[in-house]
């Protein structure tokens, strides 16, 4: 298991499409269609079948995965670019392993097949920089002073 794993968010792909994309294994990768974007790290791996990339254990939206160049927010997760596929299950409320996120938590095999086009990442922006002058002021509750 941990063989699969490399600190965070990461993509498997064929050699053969990461030559013609000119990835290299490690590279920081945008995975996005319609749906929506990922930002993951690259592994390029004889495993993989060409036209083919596969995400295993992927991870909520952590600190260490950079902005999508995309969006403009921070990488998504697995289920960033999959499609919303309702299920009666998906409508039970009150029942915390029942309860849905749309495109967010996993929800049924059927919606994790897509169409998505992998690019190496030009700049990879963390968003760790101030925003304007100032740096973001931290939320207050009602009532609180600074």
């Amino acid at each position: 298991m941990l063989t699969l794993s490399r600190g965070g968010p990461c993509v498997w792909m064929s050699e053969d499409d990461a030559k013609s994309a000119g990835i290299e294994d490690n590279d920081w990768i945008e995975l996005f269609n319609i749906n929506g974007a990922i930002a993951a790290r690259a592994v390029v791996s004889q495993r993989v079948k060409p036209g083919m990339v596969m995400m295993y254990h992927a991870q909520e939206k952590i600190v260490n995965t950079p902005g999508s160049e995309i969006t403009g927010a921070r990488g998504g997760i697995h289920n960033s670019v999959t499609r919303i596929v309702l299920k009666p299950t998906h409508m039970i409320g009150g029942y915390a392993q029942f309860s849905y996120g749309f495109n967010y938590y996993g929800t049924i095999g059927t919606n994790r097949d897509e169409f998505v086009v992998v690019r190496k990442m030009n700049k990879i922006d963390w968003l760790d920089t101030p925003v304007g002058e100032e740096l973001v002021k931290p939320t207050q509750a009602q009532g609180e002073s600074v």
